[in-house]
C-alpha cells in the first residue's frame, strides 16, 4: 500500500467512525457491500419508528470500508462496526473472514410515532460486542458471482438486556451480463435468521409494569415473551457502477417478526409483524 493510500484510508477511517459515534440512534441498514475495496460512502433509508413499528421515518446513513494490509480490514455500515482479524498469508484462509463487531441499536422513547408506544417505559440504546465469521463461495472465475455465508453473536455491553443476539446469514452475489445506461450491474439477494435471547425479548416486545396501564385488555397480565428465533430477513440489493470510483445502491429487507415477538400486542396491536427497509447509497472507491 502506498503512503498516500494509507493517509486516504487513514483519513477515511477517522471521518467514517466519527459519524459513526453519532450514530447510535440508527438502525441497522440493509446493505451488504460486494466487494473489498477501499469505499466510503453516505445514504438515506426509510426505517421503521421502532423494533415491530408500522409507522416510518427516514435516516442517513455513513460507510466505509478500509483495508489494513494483509487481508485485514475494518468495515462500517450505519451502527454496525466490523473488524475482519484473518490475515491472507495463507491460501486456505483467503475466503474466510474472521474478527471483531461492534453494534449500536436504536432507543424506544418518547419520540415514537404511535401514541401508546411513545407513553411505554424508555429503552435506551444499546451497544453490542462480539465475535462474526463468514465463508466466500465462489461460483466461477468471475470474482462478483459468489455466496457469502456469515454468522455472528454479540452480547449486550450497557445493561439494557442480558444474553446474546445473534445471525446466520446467506448472501448471494450475481453479476448481470446485461447493463443498465451501459454500466455494469451487481445484484445480490439473501435470507438471514435473527435470534434473540429471552431477556431481549422481554425488554423489546414484552409488557409489564407501568406499561400494561397502556394495553387495559391485558387485565394486568404481563406479558413476558421468551427467546429463540425471532425473525427471517430477506435482503436485496443492486449496484450500478457509473465509473472506476463511484456506484450507487439501492437496497432494502424485509423482515418477519416470529413467535414470541410477533405474538407481542406491542406488535399485534400497536406495530406490524411485517417490518420493511428500503433505500439508497452513493460510494466512492479510492
Amino acid at each position: 500500500m502506498t503512503k498516500l493510500k494509507r493517509c486516504s484510508v487513514g483519513l477515511a477511517a477517522s471521518a467514517a467512525l466519527l459519524a459513526f459515534a453519532g450514530a447510535t440512534a440508527q438502525n441497522i441498514v440493509p446493505v451488504e457491500l460486494p466487494t473489498e475495496n477501499n469505499t466510503i460512502g453516505a445514504g438515506a433509508f426509510a426505517m421503521p419508528d421502532f423494533y415491530g413499528a408500522e409507522d416510518f421515518h427516514a435516516e442517513g446513513t455513513a460507510l466505509l470500508h478500509a483495508n489494513l494490509g494483509y487481508g485485514t480490514w475494518l468495515e462500517l455500515i450505519g451502527p454496525e462496526l466490523r473488524v475482519n482479524l484473518v490475515p491472507n498469508f495463507y491460501t486456505q484462509l483467503q475466503q474466510f473472514r474472521g474478527g471483531i463487531v461492534y453494534r449500536a441499536r436504536p432507543s424506544r422513547d418518547d419520540d415514537m410515532g404511535d401514541e401508546v408506544v411513545r407513553r411505554m417505559r424508555r429503552i435506551p440504546y444499546s451497544t453490542e460486542v462480539g465475535v462474526f465469521a463468514s465463508y466466500t463461495l465462489p461460483l466461477d472465475a468471475n470474482p462478483m458471482h459468489k455466496v457469502v455465508v456469515r454468522g455472528d453473536v454479540t452480547w449486550n455491553t450497557n445493561s439494557v438486556y442480558d444474553g446474546a443476539v445473534g445471525t446466520i446469514d446467506a448472501t448471494y452475489f450475481h453479476p448481470f451480463g446485461q447493463q443498465l445506461w451501459g454500466r455494469s450491474l451487481i445484484g445480490s439477494a439473501g435470507v438471514s435468521l435473527f435470534f434473540a435471547s429471552d431477556h431481549f425479548t422481554s425488554r423489546y416486545f414484552g409488557i409489564e409494569n407501568e406499561d400494561l396501564l397502556l394495553f387495559p385488555e391485558r387485565a394486568g397480565i404481563p406479558y413476558r415473551p421468551e427467546g429463540g428465533l425471532a425473525s427471517v430477513r430477506v435482503p436485496v440489493s443492486l449496484t450500478a457502477q457509473l465509473d472506476p470510483h463511484w456506484s450507487f445502491t439501492v437496497s432494502g429487507r424485509y423482515e418477519r417478526l416470529l413467535d414470541a415477538a410477533a405474538d407481542s400486542p406491542i406488535v399485534r396491536q400497536r406495530g406490524n409483524e411485517n417490518q420493511w427497509q428500503v433505500g439508497a447509497t452513493v460510494n466512492y472507491y479510492f
